[in-house]
């Protein structure tokens, strides 16, 4: 039982459940206690709960005809889930607990997003921050933003890593004149031989 619940955690596979949970709870509250445009101030010229459906992608791009978004935003979230889980079980072992919370991250938000478009044909926004930004958004869409930053940083750090690594690997270029940090490199690397 330990190692099934270590399992757990370090899948974050929590995250995902605990993710998924609430966006549908959220979006649950909104549709029964709110009408479509009602919104309730929390924070005065910065923060509100506006109840809105989009029937576009992420701040509202998308294509003029509803059902075409629909079905496009559908296809795009099902191959994407799909990609997702195919790579993070393909591949579970070799990938750190960085890109896992990261591939769970975004596939709570596709997968969340999909659930309101399968059901509603649209879907369920109340996040606004009107004083600093148009787009009412929700919990999924939230999740998707943290998870690409995250894959973002994560993709630009392994990129450093590897270049630094290659820059380590390459020998000196004759004549070119060596810090002493690089001087004391090629001195270690000599000891060891």
């Amino acid at each position: 039982m330990k190692a099934k619940l270590k399992w757990f955690f370090e899948s974050f596979i929590w995250l995902f459940v605990l993710g998924l949970v609430i966006d549908i709870v959220s979006k649950s509250i909104i549709k029964t206690n709110m009408v479509e445009g009602d919104s309730i101030v929390l924070i005065p010229k910065f923060l509100a709960i506006t109840f809105s459906y989009n029937e576009a992608a992420a701040f509202g791009m998308g294509f003029k005809e509803p059902e075409v978004n629909r079905w496009i935003y559908i296809s795009v979230a099902l191959l994407a889930s799909a990609a997702i889980l195919f790579f993070y079980i393909k591949k579970y072992k070799s990938y750190g607990k960085f890109l896992k919370a990261c591939l769970m991250c975004i596939l709570v938000g596709a997968l969340g997003n999909l659930i309101d478009r399968l059901i509603y044909g649209k879907v369920v926004d109340f996040i606004d921050f009107f004083g600093i930004w148009h787009a009412i958004f929700n919990v999924a869409d939230s999740f998707v933003v943290i998870g690409t930053i995250m894959l973002v940083v994560f993709l630009i750090l392994e990129e450093v890593k590897d270049y630094k690594a290659k820059k380590a690997a390459e020998p000196p270029v004759e004549g070119k004149v060596l810090s002493k940090t690089e001087q004391e490199k090629i001195e270690r690397d000599q000891q060891d031989e």
